[in-house]
């Protein structure tokens, strides 16, 4: 039997592991827990927003969209945003979450802002230019010390473990055009890329390197 099927229950796709007793994983942008982060969310809160530098269309491409919420916080905050995500398995449920979440009036308008593409954001990177920002929120390896994260995270993580691309995507990211690098990292991982970040933004956990770039 494999570990992981796509199944569909009450009309939307979900990520099984049949390893496993969590429940199903489905993405949900209208959840009540992630609609009161959007309401809570601010461009002077938000870290993200802080190192992002939020203003209305600015045009962002986050690289490893994930479970696709930092990217519509960023949409709620009036960027435009490009979403490219790799896994065809997390892109189709992205991509329902999002036309789920276009049915909701309070929410349609952010998803206009988002666009999303299933591809190799280091392909993707090196055949368009047209962003302002770059941001990057990679799956680095986990440390043996380090906790597992829990929940959607921790089921993300699992499935998508073996994916050793952190290093070379953040090699091409450097190498694009851009205004704005920023890439999202735990505090306990520490990056050897060469060149100090121009700015830093963090709390306990969570770190944001901001690099300058050749669009400034």
């Amino acid at each position: 039997m494999p570990r992981y099927r796509m199944q569909r229950i009450n009309g939307r796709y979900h990520l099984s592991d049949n390893y496993s007793s969590q429940k199903p994983l489905k993405l949900d942008f209208s959840s009540p827990k992630f609609l009161e982060r959007l309401s809570a969310a601010g461009k002077r809160s938000e870290l993200i927003a802080k190192a992002v530098g939020i203003s209305d269309k600015k045009k962002v491409v986050d690289c490893t969209a994930g479970m696709g919420r930092d990217g519509f916080l960023l949409a709620f905050l009036g960027c435009q945003v490009t979403l490219v995500e790799r896994s065809l398995v997390i892109f189709v449920l992205l991509k329902e979450a999002l036309e789920a979440a276009a049915q909701e009036p309070d929410l349609k308008k952010v998803v206009d802002r988002i666009s999303i593409h299933h591809c190799d954001a280091r392909m993707y990177l090196k055949a368009n230019n047209t962003w302002d920002t770059i941001y990057l929120d990679p799956m680095f390896p986990r440390r043996k010390t380090s906790r597992l994260p829990k929940g959607e995270m921790q089921y993300l993580q699992r499935f998508l473990e073996g994916d050793n691309t952190a290093d070379s995507l953040i090699g091409k990211a450097f190498e694009a055009d851009y205004k704005n690098l920023v890439i999202k990292r735990p505090r306990k991982i520490s990056l050897s890329l060469g060149n100090e970040p121009n700015k830093t933004y963090f709390n306990n956990k969570i770190q944001y390197d901001v690099f300058y770039g050749p669009k400034r």
